[in-house]
Formats: structure tokens, C-alpha cells, sequence
């Protein structure tokens, strides 16, 4: 398989305010006490990851190393998961965690929420 095929680019981000809100407004998440999956319906024929990590999960360099972890496991599932979707993964306080743990969080709850959603 081509590497390139499998970068996540812009086109695979959540970038604006007023998509994060709808996000947030529509209540479907799931929440595993360290990681909380929001989701919605996009009308992309792709999925789309926003993060919302926050200062009470660490400082600046726990926070990156967080977000690079959360990305690379949604970068990994991608192409398993549902299309048509907008996520929102936001981290609580919790020990460090392999890259595993974050891959079958996603793999896992995200197809449940697009259920939720009738995707």
C-alpha cells in the first residue's frame, strides 16, 4: 500500500469552530472515563476528527504527546470506520497509555456511535 494513501491531511481534520459546536450540540459521545468520543452526521464522504484535549490532562508536552497518540491511532482505524462523520475525541487525566489502547477506543466506539446516529 502507497504511505501516502494513508496520511491524514487537512481534509481528515476538524477545523473550525462552528463544526466543533455542532459536534458538541448534537449529544452522542461516548464516554470511557479517560477518552470522550463526541459524534455527528457530516454530509463529507469521509470521516472527520477533531480533538479537544485540555490543560487538566497535563502540560504542553503531555497534551502534544496525547494529541500525536490520538491522531496516529484515528490515522491506523481510518479506514475501518464508518464514513459521513465528524468526531470530537477529548482527553481526561490519565496515565500513560499505549497506542493500542487508544486504537481499540476508537475502533471500537466510534461504529457504535454512528449506530447511534442511523449512519
Amino acid at each position: 500500500m502507497n504511505p501516502r494513501s494513508q496520511r491524514a491531511g487537512a481534509a481528515f481534520r476538524i477545523a473550525s469552530a462552528g463544526d466543533f459546536q455542532r459536534v458538541f450540540a448534537h449529544r452522542v459521545r461516548s464516554d470511557l472515563g479517560w477518552i470522550v468520543i463526541h459524534a455527528a452526521p457530516n454530509s463529507l464522504p469521509r470521516i472527520r476528527l477533531g480533538l479537544s484535549i485540555g490543560v487538566r490532562v497535563g502540560k504542553a508536552v503531555r497534551r502534544v504527546r496525547v494529541k500525536r497518540m490520538i491522531r496516529e491511532a484515528f490515522r491506523l482505524q481510518r479506514s475501518g470506520l464508518p464514513v459521513g462523520l465528524d468526531i470530537v475525541v477529548g482527553a481526561r487525566s490519565h496515565g500513560d497509555r499505549p497506542l493500542a489502547d487508544y486504537k481499540e477506543a476508537i475502533a471500537i466506539e466510534v461504529p457504535k456511535l454512528a449506530t447511534k446516529l442511523g449512519l
